[in-house]
């Protein structure tokens, strides 16, 4: 049975595109007229909304390689230009620094010429691998792989820990701390020490929970209850993101209790509230 061919739900005030994983999309009007990027390439960066699309599809098996997932989600994702050796510029940049740049990517598969986009999700960008394949000549060349982890599995592992990482930290400490792993992004002379997504991804959960004090950011009251250990129980929640996962930058991360974690991602006015938490955590971070 063909999936159901959708518009995307999108706030220019809120700046949160929505998509259904499994739903087919046009990109041309779904996701081109709303949000502006290229009609064409495997890249498409919004200078609308925090967001950059990707489309794989059957094209780069010409050139030696093919878009993949391994075993545990992991999705390899060729990076764009046809001819010579690839370069961080234009779209690879927009993959490669996505976090710091406060934008999602939202991967779709191409199912047919005309036949529109299947959404596969949201990813966040993990590390990239240079290979040789060969370019529309048929010359070799360098290629950038990139390796995107599905944002499902970081809303895992935030949810699960929450504590340890910045013991015995100040809180400005913790904060310088959250900033550089979340600067790693594999450009030259970026200090990648060997951190995962997670561990980056972990750190700045942590700085968050300890700015909000054991109060949610949002509502202002006390988590309503302790963990294991007496840490106080909040959620973090990712403003640029209709899901969790980031991007890793603090500007970005709310801690919340449960109930307006739920309420900013299906509340009535969840829109609203989290523009609240938008302009409140930047002028946080501005302060700080």
């Amino acid at each position: 049975m063909a999936s159901k061919r959708t518009s995307p739900s999108f706030s220019l005030a809120a700046g949160l595109p929505s998509f259904a994983v499994g739903r087919i999309y046009r990109r041309w009007p779904d996701l081109n007229i709303p949000f502006g990027g290229g009609r064409q390439g495997g890249i498409s960066d919004s200078a609308k909304a925090p967001v950059t699309f990707l489309f794989t599809g059957e094209s780069g098996e010409r050139y030696g390689y093919a878009d993949r997932f391994d075993d545990e989600g992991t999705f390899f994702f060729s990076g764009e230009g046809q001819k010579g050796d690839m370069t961080f510029v234009r779209g690879n940049l927009a993959v490669r620094d996505h976090s710091r740049r406060g934008k999602a990517l939202h991967l779709f598969r191409t199912v047919g010429k005309g036949k529109g986009q299947k959404y596969l999700g949201e990813f966040v960008y993990q590390e990239h691998d240079w290979v040789r394949a060969p370019d529309i000549d048929g010359s070799l060349r360098d290629a950038i792989i990139f390796r995107l982890v599905p944002v499902a599995r970081l809303e895992q592992v935030e949810l699960a820990a929450a504590e340890g990482l910045a013991e015995g930290m100040t809180l400005q400490e913790s904060r310088t701390r959250a900033i550089a792993a979340s600067k790693v992004d594999g450009s030259e002379g970026s200090k990648r020490e060997n951190r995962t997504v997670y561990e980056r991804s972990g750190a700045v959960r942590d700085y968050v929970l300890q700015r909000a004090a054991g109060k949610c950011e949002l509502c202002e009251q006390p988590a309503p209850f302790r963990r294991n250990g007496g840490v106080p129980y909040l959620e973090p929640h990712h403003t640029t993101r209709v899901s969790d996962g980031g991007p890793d930058h603090p500007q970005f991360v709310a801690a919340l209790c449960p109930a307006c974690h739920r309420e900013v991602h299906y509340g009535e006015h969840a829109q609203t509230k989290n523009l609240t938490l938008v302009e409140r955590l930047r002028a946080i971070e501005t302060a700080a």
